[in-house]
C-alpha cells in the first residue's frame, strides 16, 4: 500500500542509493518492485503528479521496470497487479458530466487498466456522522473502538480474484 500523495516515481519503481561507507551504489526497489507477484495499493492516484504517474507505465504495461542510472543498467520484475482509488476532479462525482470528465485522467494510463470501477458516495447522515466521529478520534488520539469497514478483507480479496479471474486484457 502506499498513498499517491506521497509516492515518487522512485518510491513507486526503483532508486540508485550510495552506500555512505563504501561511495558504491545499489538499487532499492520501489512499491511495484516489492510487489512483484501481488498487488500494490496506491490510494489519492489522482493527487499524484503527473510525472511521477508516467512512472508507471512500463511497468503496468511490461510488467517490468528499465533502470539506467549510476553505471546501473537492468530491468526488474514487477509483475503485479495495481488497484488505484482515485477522488473525481470535482471532489463529488457529478452526473451530469462524462467518466472522462469526472476521472481526467491521460488515456496513456487509463488504457492500462484492464477494469475501471466507479463508486459513488451515496448520502447518508448517519454514516458520515460515524465516519466524521472516527476522524477526529483519530486527530484528537482519543481511543476508539475499531470502524466498520463498508467491505471486509476478505469481500475485497475475492473482488481481486474476481478481477484477474474475469479480466482479459489484450495486446494491441
Amino acid at each position: 500500500y502506499t498513498s499517491g500523495k506521497g509516492s515518487s516515481a522512485a518510491g513507486l519503481t526503483a532508486s540508485v542509493v550510495r552506500e555512505p561507507s563504501t561511495h558504491e551504489f545499489y538499487l532499492e526497489g520501489g512499491a511495484m518492485v516489492l510487489a512483484d507477484g501481488g498487488v500494490v495499493c496506491i490510494d489519492e492516484f489522482d493527487k499524484m503528479r503527473d510525472e511521477d504517474r508516467v512512472a508507471i507505465h512500463e511497468a503496468m504495461e511490461q510488467q517490468t521496470i528499465s533502470i539506467a542510472k549510476a553505471g546501473i543498467t537492468t530491468i526488474l520484475n514487477s509483475r503485479t497487479s495495481v488497484l488505484a482509488a482515485a477522488n473525481p476532479v470535482f471532489g463529488r462525482y457529478d452526473d451530469m458530466r462524462s467518466a472522462g470528465e469526472n476521472i481526467d485522467f491521460q488515456t496513456t494510463i487509463l488504457s492500462r487498466f484492464d477494469m475501471i470501477f466507479i463508486l459513488k458516495d451515496m448520502h447518508n447522515e448517519g454514516r458520515d456522522m460515524e465516519i466524521a466521529r472516527h476522524v477526529m478520534d483519530v486527530h484528537m488520539d482519543r481511543p476508539r473502538d475499531s470502524a466498520a469497514s463498508d467491505i471486509s478483507i476478505e469481500k475485497m480479496k475475492n473482488y481481486i480474484s474476481y478481477c484477474k479471474l474475469k479480466s482479459a486484457p489484450r495486446l494491441t
